[in-house]
């Protein structure tokens, strides 16, 4: 039996978009009201005297959302890191701070183009020099995170295995 305070369900939309997580509450209140449809369940059962409903893990609306895949992502540590998949965009490894591409120091913004997840060793080698004044090189050009991108800041990085095939599009 899982516990149900850790549990959350994948809401897809009608289209089968991840649209967001729900809270058992929210799933039971959704599920109820024939507002979705279970695609997976979980190991996480309520019980009444008249009934049983299992929560699901992954569910689709009955009806069409319109979702705001547009929504302008908020530019922090967080979703710099999930848009670099934790990892330094200088040699690969485990990412720990960010780093302006070019430095505040030397005319750069604070923007999704100029911002990158780095580990310590490079943050500290690149310090605030350009680019071409060190031995660095991007692993990538950082951009503005396009697409559903939204939705891993809401599921996170390591998203339930069971939730995999439905976030195919991420």
């Amino acid at each position: 039996m899982g516990n149900i305070n850790t549990h959350k369900t994948l809401i897809l939309n009608s289209t089968f978009q991840p649209l967001s997580l729900a809270t058992p509450k929210r799933a039971l209140s959704l599920l109820l009201n024939k507002k979705i449809n279970v695609l997976k369940e979980s190991n996480v059962k309520l019980r009444s005297i008249e009934k049983s409903v299992i929560i699901p893990k992954v569910a689709v609306l009955t009806y069409y959302v319109k979702a705001p895949y547009s929504r302008r992502v908020a530019l922090n540590r967080e979703n710099i890191f999930i848009r670099d998949s934790f990892n330094c965009q200088y040699c690969g490894k485990e990412a720990e701070s960010i780093d302006h591409v070019i430095p505040k120091s030397k005319g750069g913004s604070h923007e999704w183009n100029n911002v990158v997840a780095c580990c310590k060793k490079c943050n500290l080698l690149k310090a605030d020099k350009l680019l071409s004044k060190t031995v660095l090189n991007l692993k990538k050009i950082p951009s503005i995170p396009e697409g559903n991108f939204w939705i891993k800041t809401i599921i996170g990085n390591n998203p339930d295995p069971d939730w995999k095939e439905y976030l195919v599009t991420q």
